[in-house]
């Protein structure tokens, strides 16, 4: 029924129809009006009078097209017909040259139509040319936001090849002081303290580096049956520590069964383990993050939703690019190396506002060939 409403009520007039609909019907009962109490004897009155029939008739062709004006001048016809013959029936010739005049009428009328009709036309071409020119802008903004992606590619991976060099044998040869060193001092002394510090540090400077490499230089994916849910599951194990740190919990329940996918696992694990945490790192204390799925056209479409406040709109756009995050100690590689594995499998990421306030990241990826589903889906973990 509600389906039936919204389209009987696209059927319905406008507002604007209606009004000039009434400027119409009112402008040809007032000059009517003025015909038939005008005296006949003010013959140039009535000639007037006739002459502002025309009006309502070109606005309504102007307003409605061919049809508009020629239904006007049936309307303006038949109020003018009645003063014709009551009037002007005892003087043949110019009762003939009125009812010419109607005749006029029906053809200023279509002229009129015909005109509004191409303006309209027109104007519908300029109106699909102008959208057809924003998308064409569209796709060249996008193609230079590619560009600009491939140069950091590029600049990335001679960085990150010099990194490799430069910092992974002195960063391993640190390690090893720091552990000789750890090894050597009382545990609970300020040595050791500091020294567990150092070597938490270089474990994050080799983090870095290793994400720096993994973007620049991905390996290729090696495509195998993977069931998704238990893909998630796994996943959603991994993350318990930070889901009971930040006191959130992970909905993963679904009405449709767990889709199989042909994937490199480790790499969409990979991914879903760093669009999960950051939707668990963005929710506030006590929130439930959800990770929603559905098959839609032979795609698998995942959407992991927080409650957090949400991505700002200048960062939208680019929050998969390189070095872009809206985190205080972020590297803004995480979403970046998601984007280049799901592209490379063939399949597409992006984040959009959730009706309930957070972010809905959604990733999209092909289904498995034979369409085959998994057995259940993974247990709701990480309850606080």
């Amino acid at each position: 029924m509600a389906g039936s409403d919204e389209k009987n009520a696209g059927k319905r007039p406008s507002r604007a129809a209606i009004r000039q609909v009434a400027v119409l019907v009112g402008a040809i009962l007032l000059i009517s009006s003025l015909h038939y109490l005008t005296d006949p004897r003010y013959v140039v009155l009535h000639g007037i009078y006739q002459r502002l029939y025309y009006g309502p008739v070109i606005l309504g062709a102007y307003w409605f097209g061919v049809r508009g004006g020629l239904l006007t001048a049936l309307v303006t016809s038949l109020a003018y017909i009645p003063h014709i013959e009551i009037t002007w029936s005892m003087n043949p010739p110019y009762e003939a040259s009125q009812y010419v005049e109607i005749v006029m009428f029906y053809v200023a009328g279509l002229f009129v139509g015909l005109l509004a009709d191409h303006q309209r036309k027109l104007t519908a071409q300029y109106a699909r040319a102008a959208a057809s020119l924003e998308r064409a802008n569209r796709e060249l903004q996008e193609s230079h936001e590619q560009l600009v992606r491939a140069d950091r590619l590029s600049a990335l991976g001679e960085m990150a090849a010099g990194l490799a060099h430069e910092l992974r044998n002195p960063l391993a040869g640190v390690t090893g002081a720091l552990e000789i060193i750890a090894s050597q001092v009382p545990a609970g002394t300020p040595q050791a303290e500091f020294s567990g510090i150092a070597r938490k540090e270089v474990g994050r400077l080799e983090d870095l580096l290793n994400r720096f490499l993994a973007y620049a230089r991905p390996r290729p994916p090696a495509p195998r049956l993977a069931n998704l849910g238990e893909l998630v599951g796994h996943v959603v194990a991994l993350l318990r520590p930070e889901v009971e740190r930040q006191s959130v919990s992970i909905d993963t329940a679904g009405a449709q069964p767990w889709p199989l996918l042909r994937v490199d696992p480790e790499q969409i694990e990979q991914v879903i383990l760093n669009v999960l945490l950051n939707a668990i790192q963005a929710s506030p204390r006590g929130a439930v993050v959800q990770v929603r799925h559905h098959v839609e056209g032979g795609q698998v479409i995942i959407d992991v939703v927080d409650e957090g406040p949400g991505i700002p709109e200048e960062l939208r756009a680019r929050v998969f690019h390189p070095f872009v995050t809206t985190k205080t100690k972020g590297t803004g590689l995480g979403l970046a190396v998601s984007a280049r594995i799901v592209n490379s499998h063939g399949g597409s990421i992006d984040a959009r506002p959730d009706a309930g306030g957070g972010t809905c990241v959604r990733i999209q990826l092909p289904q498995a060939p034979d369409g085959a589903s998994g057995s259940g889906a993974p247990p709701v973990t990480g309850q606080p």
